[in-house]
């Protein structure tokens, strides 16, 4: 039987809205809602720490990244790679996984993005071609064979919030999705404090908004692109870190994420960094309880088309930069 929806349409996040809520099984009662509404929670995480990173290349830089979910998955193989020559914790995999997908995002913006500044049309059709690129290289270096990051023993618990008669626990939140939610709301603080409270951000700013201007006044705008595009990549290498231990490891692993991430940026705004937040939350909770009434592929078709009519109606997104003409 065919599905219903087109696969990239689809992705892993309605296995996570799924795990151990039983949507379709389910009776509808207000603990089984309440429980469907904290795995919600989940893929809010998710969907944040995600779309944070392609939030700065896009929501500031306005390049269009396509090659935004092979930063993700490099992060992803950073780890694994940590974890199988130097048995690291996943958490102190992080801060690697950051340095060396900005590193990457560094040369990527000296070799081809700074060319296509203000070329929209050639940066989508280049970063795509990257996005090929850099899966054929991840392919060469480590084969078909799939990858596996572990999580560590610490996170392997839940949250138990709600129990029944007999004692079962009905309501709960996994230790993991919560560790995803606090670093994802703890890149969020980072990110808004070097934006918009020091002087670095200050640059960033002005040369988006008038880059001769900010070149008058002495900003090395050249300087400011790459580290701005560095740090977005590098947000999505930690992306990759985190939900690493959530799936399999494999080169067309952040493909799966892009739709979302993308989905979430348009939906909350791309001039302002609290529009993540509100368009994951929108998202990601709407999905959970759309599913729980419904089906997962149900949910994703009414989500999205949601999401096409506010671009339409409403294509600055929820939360916009007032600006003077």
């Amino acid at each position: 039987m065919l599905p219903l929806v087109p696969p990239s349409i689809l992705s892993p996040l309605h296995l996570l809205a799924q795990a151990g809520s039983g949507v379709i099984e389910q009776s509808f009662s207000f603990p089984s809602l309440l429980n469907q509404a904290l795995n919600g929670i989940g893929i809010v995480g998710i969907l944040l720490v995600t779309a944070l990173g392609l939030a700065i290349t896009f929501g500031v830089m306005r390049i269009i990244n396509l090659a935004h979910g092979e930063f993700i998955m490099l992060g992803a193989y950073i780890t694994f790679l940590m974890q199988d020559l130097f048995k690291m914790d996943l958490i102190l995999t992080i801060p690697f996984a950051f340095l060396g997908a900005a590193i990457v995002g560094a040369i990527v913006e000296v070799t081809i993005i700074r060319r296509l500044y203000g070329r929209p049309l050639e940066t989508l059709l280049a970063t795509w071609g990257l996005s090929i690129v850099m899966q054929g290289v991840i392919k060469l270096i480590f084969t078909a064979q799939l990858k596996y990051v572990k999580s560590p023993a610490y996170l392997s618990g839940s949250i138990d919030f709600l129990k029944d008669e007999a004692g079962a626990t009905v309501v709960s939140l996994s230790y993991y999705r919560f560790f995803i939610i606090v670093v994802a709301l703890a890149l969020l603080g980072i990110t808004m404090y070097l934006f918009y409270g020091t002087s670095w951000g200050r640059q960033v700013r002005a040369v988006t908004q008038n880059r001769t201007m900010a070149q008058c006044l002495g900003v090395n705008t050249k300087l400011v692109d790459m580290g701005t595009f560095a740090y977005g990549c590098g947000l999505a290498g930690v992306a990759g870190a985190v939900i690493s231990a959530l799936k399999t490891v494999s080169p067309p692993m952040g493909q799966d994420y892009l739709v979302d991430a993308w989905m979430v940026v348009v939906t909350g705004g791309v001039d302002k960094l609290i529009g993540i937040l509100a368009g994951s939350l929108l998202i990601g909770e709407s999905n959970a309880i759309i599913a729980f009434f419904l089906n997962d592929p149900s949910a994703r078709v009414i989500v999205l088309a949601a999401v096409i009519v506010l671009i339409r109606y409403r294509p600055e997104g929820l939360f916009t930069v007032q600006k003077r003409s």
